[in-house]
């Protein structure tokens, strides 16, 4: 037996008010992944992001339904605007998501540059500290009691 809609009084089908919740968490998921690239756009490092475990809930939530609707005919649903709604909400979900990878890549690979010009900080700071140069011997200026490194007193 169908239900009517809250906002006609006609009847609704289970396959409207399915595709109606796959749409829904389509528009949310949609909203979060807007988000997280306006975030990764202004330079934010992808390890910050928030948004993570909310997209991958939502997308299974998208997963779960999908399925629904589609064990049980979309042709079923009646109303063709809502069908073309959930085509095109589709369209845009994949849209904001080839979007939201490119930007993950970008901020993934800033990243890694910065871990990059860190190390190779690091690897220069205890280079000209250390008490032997490239070729084993004793760094340093000489002294009269011999070699002397740097930070080393003779």
């Amino acid at each position: 037996m169908p239900t009517l809609s809250l906002e006609s009084g006609a009847p609704v089908s289970n396959a409207d008010l399915s595709v109606t919740k796959v749409v829904g968490l389509i528009d949310e998921l949609i909203a979060v992944v807007e988000e997280e690239n306006r975030n990764l756009a202004r330079g934010m490092p992808a390890s910050l992001s928030n948004s993570t475990a909310r997209k991958t809930a939502l997308a299974e939530d998208v997963e779960r339904w999908a399925m629904h609707v589609h064990r049980h005919d979309l042709g079923g649903v009646a109303d063709r605007a809502m069908r073309e709604r959930l085509v095109e909400q589709v369209r845009r979900l994949n849209t904001v998501m080839d979007e939201n990878v490119t930007r993950l890549r970008q901020a993934i690979a800033a990243s890694q540059r910065r871990v990059d010009a860190i190390m190779q900080a690091v690897r220069t700071d205890l280079a000209s500290r250390a008490p032997y140069g490239h070729n084993g011997q004793i760094a340093g200026p000489r002294t009269a009691s011999g070699w002397c490194g740097k930070g080393i007193r003779a």
